[in-house]
């Protein structure tokens, strides 16, 4: 089969196709835009976090008001028959300002009026508002954070998977292509048998085996075409499965990746726990202190606790000094209004206040079922989070045990490999030297590619089963790969 397109994922892949190692897919992984997705939700609770801290920090609303100002003049006049004194301001000329015709006629002579004011409130105590609200924040942040953690490994489990099914694939092809070699070799043979049945000379040399071409089956020829039937049509299985493990860490990798990259392992080898298979105690413990989802449960109860304590503040005002400043001015009013304390005039003017304030909303039965609301949801987060621990310690327990079964599985399969493919060769030294049966001979290749299927399926499901137990502790537990790259073992030839 030639080689395929570097963009497209069916076939061989092109000689000078990029390579990259299983850790470096892996790191191209973790950029994708499902982590990068992560990243952000963690950055903008962060900024959340950041408000909730600085909340004690006050603000200030202002308001700024420009417009025509009137032109007002103002006398003092003395109430008969008393020493007190009192401010007329009127229009000078009498003109009506209370008109739209009079306002009118005395805007170009009225100037400007320009008013501005502030008001401020400093929190002095709230009873525990500011606080809870900002351990909500702080117990969001933990919980982005561990979700990101969470998307991480699940990143790296589907890489290792695809990484693996495409190194089965790839030998399920390497085998199939062995035992198509097998078959070509017997079909050689079988037509040159059955063409010295047919007439073809003698052999010259009597090798003691007899009359070969006589016992030929001519069905044989027949036997041989169905197996290679078969292995076409599991080729392009495997191709098939090849090709979609290779567009899956295509696209796991992301854009960010060398385009129509392929993987720089050869062959399929058993990953190795770093330092060994150790008890299944030692790797609940790890998963109660690695795994995310463990973090997530007991931080949702930390997030809960903190909104019952709010809901309980609620209960409580909030105190705090509130500062209140006002300041007016119109250019063509009479300068010389009266400006005196606790007197507000409407032209000219500059206020202060300031004073100790209450907030305090009288809304108690809300109050009690936001309380006894938020009571039950961290009992429901409570119980969440023995539920996860329950069920975490039973996912470690299965991936454990799977990866108990498969490792036996690897030995296992490999024997029997070994052993079937020692009964191929001897197969095969009869039906080249003659008196063999092809017939025997293909069930034993059929036996052989069914064995050393089995074996590297138990490799694959090994190196799966280890990364499923590295994802349920949330911690590595694969030891590095050695640089020196492994070599195939040689297929079984004809003598």
């Amino acid at each position: 089969m030639p080689p395929a397109a570097p963009d497209d994922s069916y076939g061989p892949r092109p000689p000078d196709a990029p390579k990259l190692s299983r850790d470096q897919i892996v790191q191209y992984a973790l950029q994708n835009p499902y982590v990068k997705a992560a990243d952000a939700e963690l950055e903008a609770m962060q900024q959340t976090l950041l408000r909730a801290k600085f909340a004690w920090v006050p603000s200030v609303s202002t308001t700024l008001a420009l417009a025509p100002g009137v032109n007002i003049e103002c006398n003092d006049v003395a109430l008969q028959g008393t020493t007190e004194t009192f401010q007329l301001c009127r229009p000078p000329g009498g003109e009506d300002i209370y008109t739209i015709a009079g306002y009118l006629r005395q805007l170009p002579r009225a100037g400007v009026l320009v008013r501005f004011s502030f008001d401020m409130v400093i929190p002095v105590y709230t009873f525990g508002k500011l606080k809870n609200v900002r351990n909500m924040a702080e117990a969001g942040v933990a919980l982005r954070t561990l979700d990101r953690e969470r998307i991480r490994q699940e990143t790296v489990l589907r890489t290792y998977q695809a990484h693996a099914t495409l190194l089965l694939a790839r030998e399920s092809i390497a085998l199939l292509e062995e035992i198509w070699k097998a078959t070509t070799e017997a079909r050689a043979v079988i037509e040159k048998d059955l063409g010295g049945a047919d007439g073809d000379d003698d052999d010259d040399d009597d090798d003691g085996w007899g009359d070969a071409e006589s016992s030929r089956d001519p069905a044989d020829l027949t036997r041989l075409e169905l197996v290679e039937l078969e292995l076409a049509a599991r080729m392009l299985e495997a191709r098939e499965i090849e090709s979609v493990s290779l567009s899956t860490l295509w696209a796991l990798a992301g854009e960010t990746a060398p385009p129509g990259f392929d993987i720089g392992e050869p062959l399929l080898e058993q990953d190795q726990l770093d330092g060994g298979l150790r008890p299944v105690a030692f790797y609940r413990e790890l998963s109660a202190q690695k795994r995310p989802e463990a973090g997530m449960a007991t931080q949702n109860v930390e997030l809960r606790r903190a909104a019952e304590r709010l809901a309980r503040s609620s209960f409580l005002p909030d105190l705090g000094v509130i500062i209140s400043g006002k300041f007016a001015y119109m250019s063509a009013a009479d300068p010389e209004v009266k400006s005196e304390i606790y007197y507000s005039p409407n032209y000219n003017y500059t206020l202060l206040f300031l004073a100790l304030g209450m907030n305090w909303k009288l809304d108690f039965h809300n109050y009690t079922w936001n309380l006894r609301k938020a009571r039950a949801e961290r009992k429901a987060a409570e119980h969440r989070r023995d539920a996860a621990n329950a069920l975490l310690a039973l996912e470690v327990d299965r991936a454990y045990r799977r990866l108990q079964r498969v490792r036996r599985d690897v030995d296992l399969t490999s024997q029997a490999s070994k052993k079937a493919r020692k009964i191929v060769v001897q197969l095969q030294v009869r039906e080249t030297v003659g008196g063999g049966d092809f017939k025997k001979l293909g069930d034993a290749l059929k036996e052989y590619a069914e064995w050393r299927f089995k074996y590297f399926q138990a490799l694959y499901l090994h190196n799966v089963a280890t990364a499923e137990l590295s994802r349920a502790v949330g911690a590595n537990i694969t030891a590095p790969v050695k640089s020196a790259p492994p070599k195939r073992p040689e297929s079984p030839k004809t003598p």
